[in-house]
């Protein structure tokens, strides 16, 4: 039986262990718009399942990620995800968007942090990636910047979607379109 490739999105609450209680971490959660009473989510990461093979049963999902943190460069690399602390969306994907989704997080891998656009979030005037181009230099991002990218470039996500959406919108738009999963 010839299986389509998964991607899975993988998000982390604010209240999350695997989170530092940083000023940095409040001002997300503080940003996030949730009208449910739960915790936003306030960090993406994208999940490559090729041919639907995830992982073994265990506590831990692993695989390879693209996403990025503060103060460091879009990453592309094997990865574990604790079943307990992170929330995954399945999306089932032709080869096509798949090859597409990941050879552009690997294009990206190395770019740096969207430091303008994360600090500026809250204002009206929102720095997309490519804004630092006009400048000469490379994009820059932040975690749901780059998985909203991949995903755009993909054809998962339609064009008009904002490049400057926060972990929580991302995850409140995909989730009627795509699988609750357990990794």
């Amino acid at each position: 039986m010839n299986t389509m490739p998964q991607l899975q999105l993988c998000f982390v609450r604010a209240d999350s262990e695997i989170l530092d209680p940083s000023m940095l971490n409040r001002a997300a959660a503080y940003m996030a718009k949730n009208s449910d009473g739960q915790p936003p989510y306030i960090h993406v990461e994208l999940l490559f399942v090729p041919n639907g093979r995830g992982a073994n049963g265990g506590a831990d999902v692993v695989g390879e990620a693209c996403s990025i943190v503060y103060g460091a460069g879009v990453h592309l690399e094997r990865k574990r995800f604790s079943r307990r602390q992170w929330v995954f969306r399945s999306i089932q994907v032709s080869d096509e968007e798949y090859d597409r989704i990941y050879d552009y997080c690997r294009q990206h891998r190395g770019e740096q942090f969207n430091y303008m656009g994360y600090f500026l979030f809250w204002s009206p005037l929102k720095i997309s990636p490519h804004f630092y181009t006009a400048l000469g230099m490379q994009p820059r991002w932040f975690c749901s910047q780059i998985v909203t990218a991949a995903l755009k470039h993909g054809g998962i996500l339609d064009e008009n979607v904002s490049s400057c959406v926060h972990p929580n919108e991302l995850y409140n738009m995909v989730r009627l379109n795509t699988m609750a999963d357990c990794g």
